[in-house]
């Protein structure tokens, strides 16, 4: 026989130790069971814009907002911070650092840092964002269409963000439903395509294994392990550059084999 027990904190009652227990292990233990099968990854949050210093040509930061991660059976919380930024014309990735953690008297603690850097993430970092941005120009993220995300400049790429999921990192929800959202408004649209549009649509995040079959079988591939590049690219394809229709992309490729 087991007994639930939901702390209830009534006026006039003793505050109890094991009380205040069940309050700190339950959302714990609760995410553990239901992301215990999950890799490593972004879960939410971590939206990205440039903030220019008012009377101050050519100074501003990089505002990142509050995010969770996925890290090693831990679900990570972030604050908002803003790092200030003058490396324009280059390529600036935005990464968060997890360093190990450590135990005190009353915490366990694991330090993190929010950062740019020139080149790829390295070891313990998450990319959460790309760019290479002008003095003087905006970051933009109001994507025309796939294609658009991967603009050169002044633009926050999002394609290379490994977010966490079942069976292995996956590709960002916002691509995912932007994908979706072209597939929709194609009649020439398969039914595969239509059936995977609606689950981007309403069961975020889509699995590794779901997005990698799909793609592979859409194109007449042998399935196998894709990079996010090369998943972003194929996703464009189906999809067909600058929303032309997915009626032309056949076309002009043949049919998909099944």
């Amino acid at each position: 026989m087991q007994n639930f027990a939901e702390p209830l904190f009534s006026k006039g009652r003793v505050l109890k130790r094991e009380s205040l227990e069940a309050l700190r292990d339950f959302p714990g233990g609760l995410a553990k069971l239901g992301l215990s099968d999950w890799t490593d990854g972004v879960l939410y949050g971590f939206d990205i814009s440039y903030e220019e210093t008012a009377g101050e040509p050519g100074n501003g930061a990089v505002r990142i907002t509050s995010g969770a991660v996925w890290y090693q059976g831990q679900v990570v919380l972030t604050e908002t911070e803003k790092i200030p930024f003058r490396a324009y014309e280059q390529q600036i990735t935005v990464c968060l650092r997890l360093y190990p953690g450590n135990y005190t008297e009353d915490f366990f603690i694991r330090p993190l840092e929010l950062r740019l850097k020139n080149g790829e993430p390295g070891n313990n970092e998450m990319e959460l964002g790309r760019f290479r941005l002008s003095e003087g120009a905006r970051l933009r993220k109001d994507y025309r269409d796939l294609r658009d995300c991967r603009t050169t400049y002044n633009t926050l790429d999002i394609t290379q963000i490994p977010y966490a999921g079942p069976g292995g990192v996956t590709v960002s929800p916002v691509l995912l439903r932007m994908f979706a959202r072209m597939v929709m408004e194609n009649m020439d649209a398969t039914d595969t395509d239509m059936q995977f549009a609606l689950l981007c649509l309403s069961h975020p995040p889509v699995s590794r294994e779901c997005l990698l079959r799909y793609v592979c079988r859409r194109l007449g591939e042998p399935f196998r392990e894709l990079s996010h590049a090369e998943i972003f690219e194929r996703l464009v394809r189906i999809a067909g550059a600058g929303g032309r229709g997915m009626g032309q992309q056949r076309r002009k490729e043949g049919p998909a084999v099944f």
